[in-house]
Order: C-alpha cells, then structure tokens, then sequence
C-alpha cells in the first residue's frame, strides 16, 4: 500500500527526525476522553493504523483505536489471550484494513518526555514485535509524548501531525464505547440501588420483628396485669365474704349471750336472797304484801 499524505494537517511540535506520526483527530479526542475516565488510575488503549516506509523514513499513520478493557486490574505486564482477543475482537468489529502500529498508556508509570522501566517492560512484553509506537499521556492533564521503539529502548519525539478526515469507523467506536460506559455505569447503579433496597428490607424486617416482640411483650404484660386485678378481686371478694361471715358469728355470739343473760338474773329482796326464778315468770306479791310480813309473824307461824 502506498502512502497518501492527508490533505488538511496540524503539526504539533518539532517534526525533525527519522519517524513521522500522524494520528487522526477522533484518535486524539478519544485519548482525551480515557484520560478524563480514567480519574488518575492506569488506563490503556490499542493504536490501529498502517507503517510506512519511505526515503529512509518510517511513516505511522494512526486512524483509530480500542480500549485495553480492564488494564488496571492486571495481574501481569504480560497481556493475556483473553485481552488480546477482545483487542481483535473489536478491531474485526469496528475497523477494515488496519494493523497495530502501538499503543496509548495513561497511568503512574509515565513521565513527562521519558519512559519509565516499567513501560519499557510493557512495551517488551506486548508490542516489541516490528516498530510499534507508545503513545503516552501523563494522568489528569493533557501532555502528550510518542515514543518509538529504537535499539530496545523508547525513543521520545519532538513532534507529531494531527490529520482531519472524516473517520467514520473511529466515530462509531467511539459512540459504542461511550454507551458501553453508560450501560455499565446504569448497572453498576442498578446494583447499588439493590443493595439500598436490601438494606432498607432488611431493617424494615427487623423493625417488624421488634414490633411484633413488642406487642407480645404488650399482650404478656397485658395478660399479667389482667391476672393480678382478678386474683385482687377475688381477694377483695374473699376478704368481704369473710368480713361479713366475721360479722355474723359476732352476731350470733351477742344473741346467745343475751339470751344466756336473760335466763340468768337473780333478784334479791331485802337483806335475804331468793332462788333465781325466770325473768318473765310474774311475781305472786305485790310489794305492799311483802312490806306487811314481819319478823314475828315468821317466827310465829
């Protein structure tokens, strides 16, 4: 395939030296946007395009790239088989006639204008294959540096060239990866909202458990008060009925003991004594009798 240079350009920075770049616009917005998604953390796409050689140059041309899917939570700087096949899983999707030419790193392990080791290290694992870019952008700010893979190491360059084209396949990625986001960022809210409701089920249960205890505490107390104010008045009934039956035998105790009194008076007359004699039996004398009979008339008879 022969090179064709594209027709409206922007250079950025020195283009001097032995290897061109030039990426098309879509790419560097969508650079951007991982950046800004990313947040600080480690973040990694894939560069799709073609090589070129021409009078002693090499030529790279950028016109799209994929998202390193789940690239912060690698467990080795070696790529495994499962991202490398959605890396050509997309690439077959999305894009027609393109190779990889590289690859974008945002993260802790880029400087400003130099490759660490450890991207030096990643870029050994996974693109040492050919000459392949490293397109490298510090966290939470916008300074972008390319570097080429010279003699074992990444060589920084002064500058690189941003193409306009219309692009349509990068368009289209680009609208399909922003959706993939929102439909991830919708069930990653959806499973919060669950955890809400779970928790909020949770202690709505609980609250009726504790009510329920409640109300049989409620009805137990209930019951023992009930209990107490029966067995009260049946001892208040008890202590009335004895009271009354208290009352009675007293009652029939003072009618014995007048009777008992009445069957027993004696009567005296006079100096003498007379034999007791029934209360209501009537006496045979009067009292003017009595007062007629005298000693002598005693002793006479």
């Amino acid at each position: 395939m022969d090179w064709i240079i594209p027709k409206s350009v922007r250079q950025i920075g020195n283009s001097k030296g032995k290897c061109k770049i030039y990426v098309e616009d879509y790419v560097i917005s969508f650079a951007k946007r991982i950046v800004k998604e990313a947040g600080g953390k480690e973040a990694a796409g894939v560069l799709l395009g073609h090589r070129f050689y021409q009078s002693h140059e090499k030529i790279f041309q950028i016109s799209g790239m994929v998202v390193v899917h789940s690239f912060a939570e690698r467990t080795s700087d070696s790529f495994s088989s499962d991202v490398w096949t959605d890396i050509y899983t997309d690439m077959k999707e999305n894009f027609t006639d393109v190779d990889v030419v590289g690859w974008f790193y945002t993260g802790n392990r880029g400087e400003k204008n130099k490759a660490g080791q450890g991207l030096l290290e990643l870029h050994r694992r996974n693109f040492s294959d050919g000459d392949k870019l490293l397109f490298c952008c510090e966290p939470l700010k916008w300074q972008e540096t390319f570097f080429c893979y010279e003699n074992s190491q990444l060589n920084p360059q002064p500058g690189y060239y941003v193409y306009y084209e219309k692009n349509p396949e990068m368009r289209h990625y680009m609208m399909e990866e922003a959706n993939r986001i929102v439909h991830i960022v919708e069930q990653e809210d959806d499973r919060v909202l669950r955890n809400i409701r779970g928790v909020l089920k949770e202690n709505e249960e609980k609250k009726k458990k504790k009510e329920s205890g409640e109300r049989k505490s409620y009805g137990l107390v209930a019951v023992v008060l009930l209990l107490g104010v029966l067995l009260g008045a049946a001892a208040w009934n008890n202590k009335n009925s004895l009271s009354r039956l208290n009352e009675q035998l007293h009652g029939i105790q003072k009618e014995i003991q007048k009777e008992f009194h009445k069957d027993t008076i004696m009567e005296t007359i006079g100096n003498g004594v007379v034999t007791p004699q029934a209360v209501n039996t009537p006496m045979s004398t009067t009292p003017a009798a009595v007062s007629e009979i005298t000693p002598a008339g005693i002793s006479g008879n």
